[in-house]
């Protein structure tokens, strides 16, 4: 059985997954208190499942970008967890899960995580070739910064406030296409399936190579309508085939 833990942002996830099905699944507001809530949590599930700790062999955590202490939180559990039990652990960005479930889409899209001082972590996600994965680098901008990279349609996904939803709207109009607010969230669900796909497909890593992914901020003078083949690895995440 597969722990999935999130605690990227002021939003914290956490999911039992058995490689077929979601067992169990918590989402929540827990802003700045994921120390204190993320192992009560984790009890609530294996208690609603009738599991035991020790019956989790496997541990997924988001890895970010998001908040330098919130992801510390979820990555410092999993390896806790994984050290005690000796489950394997695997690391997932933050933008891959929430971009995942929009796959079957086929569209072009843009998961968006704040990153404070109305900037926030993008990356772009795109079917080229019959395969959907990352289009771009991680980045950190303003929405305007990175509207000025989009000539296409693009469906955003992630925390959108209302504000952020009308200045998309405003910079992009009709090319600015919004998952529902439900279906835009993210969820540890997503996160227990790739992680699960990701140790299916390579070997485990040090557990100290698991660290918080912290995009710094770029010039921004990449164009996201522009190719671009991101390492391995990263179609691995998002459980799509090697490039041949």
């Amino acid at each position: 059985m597969l722990l999935a833990l999130d605690t990227s942002t002021d939003w914290a996830s956490v999911a039992l997954f058995d490689g077929r099905d979601v067992l169990a699944e918590e989402t929540w507001r827990a802003q700045r208190r994921h120390g204190d809530e993320l192992f009560p949590a984790i009890e609530r599930l294996l208690a609603s499942t009738r599991s035991a700790l020790s019956s989790v062999t496997r541990v997924a955590v988001a890895t970010g970008p998001g908040s330098f202490t919130g992801l510390r939180v979820a990555i410092a559990a999993g390896q806790g967890i994984a050290r005690g039990s000796g489950a394997a652990l695997v690391g997932i960005s933050t933008l891959d899960v929430l971009a995942y479930p929009h796959a079957p889409s086929k569209q072009r899209t843009c998961p968006l995580v704040p990153a404070g001082r109305d900037q926030y972590y993008a990356a772009f996600y795109q079917e080229r070739n019959r395969k959907w994965q990352r289009r771009s680098p991680f980045i950190v901008a303003s929405l305007a910064e990175i509207c000025r990279q989009i000539g296409a349609h693009t469906l955003f996904v992630g925390e959108i406030d209302a504000d952020a939803e009308g200045t998309l709207r405003d910079l992009l109009g009709p090319k600015a296409l919004f998952a529902s607010p439900a279906s835009r969230m993210r969820r540890a669900g997503y996160l227990a399936e790739l992680g699960w796909r990701e140790l299916e497909t390579r070997a485990q890593v040090k557990m100290g190579e698991i660290e918080p992914l912290y995009v710094r901020q770029p010039s921004i003078r990449v164009s996201f309508d522009q190719p671009f083949a991101p390492p391995p690895a990263d179609e691995r995440a998002l459980g799509l085939p090697k490039r041949s």
